[in-house]
Parts: C-alpha cells; structure tokens; sequence
C-alpha cells in the first residue's frame, strides 16, 4: 500500500508526480522509479523535511524505498545510465501525448482524454531531472496543458469538448484523372522503348554531327603518341626522294610554311676547325685552405659539477587539540544520524549540495559547526 502524501507536500508540483507514480507502480515501475525520484529530490532541496514530523518520516520511508529499487535494477539501463533513462521517459512522455492527439485528431474527446494531456504534461515535466528543459519539450508540455484545460472546461460547461478540437488540414490527394493520365504516358514512354525502329540510343562519338572545329588526330584520341626515335609513318615522312614534285612543301611538319634547317654536313677538310681547348693546370693544393679552417673549433667549456637539490625537512602541523563540548544525548544523536543518512543518499543521486546541508545540519545536531 502507497504511503499517503502529507498535507505539507499536496502542492501541485508534487502531487501530481506523486499520483502517478502511485497509478503506474505496477504497470510502469521504471516510470514510478523516476517519479518518486523526483518527488525525493523535491523535497529534499526545497528542505521541506526540517522541522516537519510527518513530511521527514514521509521522506525516509521514500528514500528507502527509491534506494531499494535501485540496488535490485543496477542491471537496467533505464535506471543506472542517465543517457537511457533519459530517453525511456521521453518516449513514454510522447507515446502518451500521441494518444491525446489522436482521439482530438478523430473528434473522439472525452473526459479521460483531458487526463491523457495531464499525464503527458507531467512526464514532459520530469525529464527535467536530466537537466532545463529544451524549448521543444517545454512547447509540447504548454501544448498538452493546454488542451487537457480546454477539454476540462468544456466538459464542465456542459459543451460538446470536440467543438473546440483544432482543424488539422490533411494533404490533398491528388485527382485521380491525373493519376490515369500519367500511367498512360509511362505506357507510352515503355512502348516506344520497346519498338526496335524507334528505340532511344544516347549519342556518340561515331554519329554525332561534324563541327567546324579541328578534330583531333586520331593517334592522340587511342592514346598513341609516336615515341622519339621511332621509325616515321610513310605518310607524314619529312624526306622524300630526289625529284619529289611535293620534296619543298613537305619538307618539315609545317608543310613547307617554315623553314627547314640542313641536314648535318659531312667533315669538310677545308672547313676550319675550333681549336681545342687547353686542358687547365691544376692547381696546388697546398695552398688550398681546408673547410675545417673556416670554422674554428669552440674552446671547451669548463664542467660544471651538479649538485643536488638539499631535500626538505618534511613538516608536520601540529594538530589542534579536539574541541570538547559537544551534545552526546541520545535526541541530538539521533538527529545527526537522520541527517548523515540524508546526506549518504544525496550522495548516491550525486547531489553534492544536498549532502553538504544534511552534513552541516548534522553537524549542528551534535553542537559542532
């Protein structure tokens, strides 16, 4: 059986967190797990447990309870890794909302779709445990809120709650003339690709019109490039016969618009002759400077011996006698030890601040600061 919520803690922010964790205790427990967390959480930056009975006794039963399930779920993802479970209550926060959409989208309100819209608010609202809220949950919880009070109100007016559901304007289908005309085109297009005589071919290089550029020779289109040295084509040879009626135009790769240079002379005995060059005498070597000459070598530095650091005394402070005085009756002992246990479960939800309050209250308890 649910513990009853105390007086102290039926304010909205808490209750409807904690009536459906009760409502979903034995369909959702992963979902129960994080509601009650963050009723816990609540209460415990909020310090609503100080100085209240009943809200502190509330919170201990809570805390062990949460801490419980915890210890037997480690294994699931939703409940030890932030990133999982994160994303466990989201897609339930939406799956609910898609529901209230739904039975708006076909006009089928009701009053329980009223309460789907508050549920879905509410689950939108406890991804905060992970942190601010992104402006588009924050829209889809306006949005659910919003709705789940329209179709209250109407429902309480005595009005039709569909009267007011939004128009939602579907895609027009389109016409279905339009649709026959096109699967007669495709026909069509299928036919003629079909027909031998008429069959579409992509155009190539063989049957593609002649332009009034130059072509390119057709050595250099299969990529073969006449090698130097290689024996010449006879119809591109630059020699021709003796008596050739084409001998001058062909007598270069210009056509005979160039010049043409002669070919290399034979030795002419009467030619003059470049006379050879002397061979120059080598030169001394004795009194060729070395490289070593121009880069002296640097003087030896003096070694310097290291010397070692002198090592620290290490110091000791001396420790402050412990201040006596402090509240060892068995109330201020109990106290420190509900708050201890506070601050150790604070801990375990990795909030930092909560434990330091517990701790310092604690403290306090005992008559130390």
């Amino acid at each position: 059986m649910a513990t009853p919520l105390p007086a102290p803690l039926s304010t909205p922010d808490i209750k409807r967190f904690a009536l459906r964790a009760q409502q979903l205790e034995k369909f959702r427990p992963i979902v129960t797990y994080w509601l009650e967390y963050y009723v816990l959480q609540h209460i415990l930056n909020k310090q609503l447990h100080v100085g209240d009975e009943e809200v502190g006794q509330y919170a201990v039963a809570l805390m062990d309870k949460v801490e419980a399930y915890k210890a037997e779920n480690m294994a699931d993802d939703a409940i030890s890794d932030d990133v999982a479970a994160k994303a466990y209550i989201e897609q339930f926060a939406l799956e609910t909302l898609k529901r209230g959409e739904d039975a708006q989208r076909a006009n089928k309100v009701t009053r329980q779709t009223a309460d789907t819209f508050q549920a879905a608010a509410t689950f939108l609202d406890l991804l905060a445990v992970w942190g601010p809220l992104d402006p588009e949950t924050a829209a889809k919880s306006k949005f659910a809120k919003f709705h789940a009070l329209r179709i209250a109100k109407a429902i309480k007016a005595g009005e039709d709650p569909n009267a007011s559901n939004p128009v939602i304007e579907e895609p027009k289908q389109p016409a279905r003339e339009d649709d026959e005309e096109l699967e007669q085109e495709l026909r069509e297009l299928e036919q003629r690709q079909h027909d031998g005589s008429a069959a579409y071919r992509p155009p190539t290089v063989e049957n593609a019109p002649d332009s009034g550029m130059p072509t390119t020779p057709q050595s250099i289109v299969h990529g073969v490039v006449p090698l130097i040295g290689s024996a010449p084509q006879r119809d591109v040879s630059p020699i021709e016969a003796a008596g050739s009626p084409v001998a001058e135009r062909s007598g270069s790769a210009g056509g005979g618009y160039f010049p043409t240079l002669p070919d290399t002379p034979a030795n002419d005995a009467n030619r003059p002759q470049r006379p050879a060059p002397n061979h120059t005498p080598a030169l001394p070597t004795s009194n060729l400077a070395t490289p070593n000459s121009f880069h002296p070598h640097a003087p030896n530095q003096p070694s310097v011996p290291a010397v070692a650091p002198p090592i620290q005394q290490a110091f000791t402070p001396q420790l402050a006698p412990p201040p006596s005085g402090y509240r060892t009756d068995d109330e201020s002992v109990m106290a420190a030890q509900k708050h201890a246990k506070w601050a150790i479960s604070a801990l375990n939800f990795e909030d930092v601040n909560t434990a330091v309050k517990e701790l310092r209250i604690a403290l306090r308890s005992l008559g130390a600061e």
